[in-house]
């Protein structure tokens, strides 16, 4: 892990000086970094392969966008790498300041308040939104529910019918929070 915040700190170092968004963003996502790095010292060498996955996702994503060229896009990114770090780091301090494992996330497809079965699950990590060619994963099985386990971050979330191809809006969530659990709702369009 510690190779993958190293990474983060020398991209987010790259980053063109700038006002606005991209400044704001990139502020945000170096202070949660620090705090992070600070924090890991303490957590063993070999971190648990999720979480090094998922860190080289948002390395991948800062690279892409600094290669880009576009100051809307890397704007978006570096915000979304600091929404991952603060989730992540606010995971690790309510989880007793060690490394906060990853968390069972279970979802309920729903309509009007109602359970709909047999739906598809996909979710994206957050700061993959904006890169070009990014690949949800799905969740295991079709709803309602279905679960799954996911580092600490932000993700994207929608629903899709197999059959008929109708899929539900696209939701930001949040998981961590120190918890170890999460059930959420995910809206489905009603039935034609």
């Amino acid at each position: 892990m510690k190779t993958s915040l190293d990474a983060l700190a020398a991209l987010l170092a790259r980053v063109p000086p700038a006002s606005g968004p991209l400044r704001t963003a990139q502020r945000r996502a170096t202070a949660a970094l620090r705090q992070f790095q600070a924090l890991s010292t303490k957590w063993p060498a070999d971190s648990p392969g999720d979480y090094r996955d998922n860190l080289a996702g948002d390395v991948r994503a800062l690279e892409a966008a600094l290669g880009a060229g576009d100051v809307e896009m890397l704007a978006a990114t570096t915000g979304s790498v600091a929404d991952d770090l603060e989730v992540k780091l606010e995971h690790c301090n309510r989880s007793g300041g060690k490394l906060g494992g990853s968390v069972t996330v279970r979802v309920r497809t729903v309509t009007g308040g109602a359970e709909i079965a047999r739906w598809q699950v996909f979710y994206l990590p957050r700061v993959f939104e904006v890169a070009p060619n990014a690949s949800p994963d799905l969740f295991p099985q079709l709803s309602s529910p279905t679960e799954d386990t996911l580092v600490p971050g932000r993700y994207v979330m929608w629903a899709r019918d197999p059959v008929s191809l109708r899929v539900g809006e696209r939701t930001v969530v949040k998981v961590g929070e120190g918890r170890k659990e999460l059930v959420l709702d995910l809206p489905v369009p009603a039935a034609p």
